[in-house]
């Protein structure tokens, strides 16, 4: 069986793409398959005329070029199976404008949020509340204002001057956690706690200073179901094929949802392998799970 792992690309998190690819390459060798690496950047003819040799194709770029849907799109008319899903699932899912509202559509509880142009805008929304650009990931457009002073700050006047969609939503205290899906179930439920006094921003993310941990201890295991089932609910309306993370925060006892991740991080250490492995399934188990899912 030869795999094509398609990675790196030109998105911001290009780096965090490459390592995962290797993770997954590495992965899949030792499950007997033989796989090369393909780095987007080279471009899409070289990919179309490169695939015909290839059995699978894994898409491992994290961040808008793999998660929003173009590169699944591309994929889709290949007539070679794929590790992925519906790329209008993806888009929906990827760009947080079209999610938020997919949310409201679905009955899916989501903080109050609106579209913003101006610091004026904001506001008259306010405060505390957090700033977003519909297509940033990895939380590097993301500013939480607390109040009118952090207006002034530079990531806020930034994102302002970017002419990027942007939104703000309710700031809502809570505690963080993500539900891996790997073949329209639940993992086990990983709660997030940034350092005292940050939040899960890139750099938190993966710097080693975040605790991970597994079974969620802080939420109560009725709210633990309630927030698998609606995390399974939104996988399978996106039809995100084999696997997707989706973030919440609980607040007031009630899970609210965050973001869809449709490729998340996937080294050994990443969020949905160590809920996998929680599960008992070792990542080159996990791994061999994809492809195989991909073939059905």
């Amino acid at each position: 069986m030869r795999v094509l792992v398609v990675t790196g690309g030109n998105s911001s998190e290009r780096k965090i793409s490459l390592i995962s690819a290797k993770s997954i390459k590495e992965a899949l060798e030792e499950n007997g398959y033989k796989v090369k690496l393909f780095d987007l950047r080279e471009g899409y003819p070289d990919l179309k005329k490169l695939s015909k040799n290839f059995d699978v194709i894994f898409p491992v770029i994290h961040g808008e070029e793999g998660e929003g849907g173009k590169l699944h799109e591309f994929l889709s008319k290949l007539s070679i199976p794929y590790v992925g899903g519906d790329y209008n699932g993806y888009r929906k899912g990827w760009y947080k404008i079209p999610f938020k509202q997919f949310c409201q559509e679905n009955n899916f509880p989501t903080s109050d949020w609106k579209k913003i142009k101006t610091k004026k805008d904001i506001k008259n929304f306010g405060f505390p509340c957090v700033l977003k650009s519909s297509s940033g990931g990895s939380s590097r457009e993301v500013v939480i204002l607390n109040s009118i002073h952090d207006l002034k700050s530079y990531l806020c006047n930034k994102l302002l001057r970017s002419n990027l969609p942007l939104f703000i939503e309710k700031f809502l205290p809570g505690v963080e956690v993500t539900v891996g899906i790997l073949e329209n179930k639940a993992l086990p439920i990983v709660e997030i706690i940034p350092p005292k006094g940050e939040w899960f921003d890139y750099k938190n993310k993966y710097t080693g200073k975040t605790k991970e941990i597994v079974n969620a201890p802080s939420i109560n295991p009725k709210l633990q179901k309630l927030t698998a089932k609606i995390a399974e609910q939104i996988h399978q309306s996106l039809n995100l094929g084999p696997y997707s993370r989706i973030d919440f925060i609980i607040h007031s006892d009630i899970p609210y949802v965050l973001e869809v991740n449709t490729i998340p991080g996937f080294t050994k250490e990443s969020l949905l392998p160590k809920a996998a492995l929680a599960k008992g399934i070792s990542f080159p188990n996990l791994v061999k799970k994809l492809i195989e899912a991909s073939l059905k």
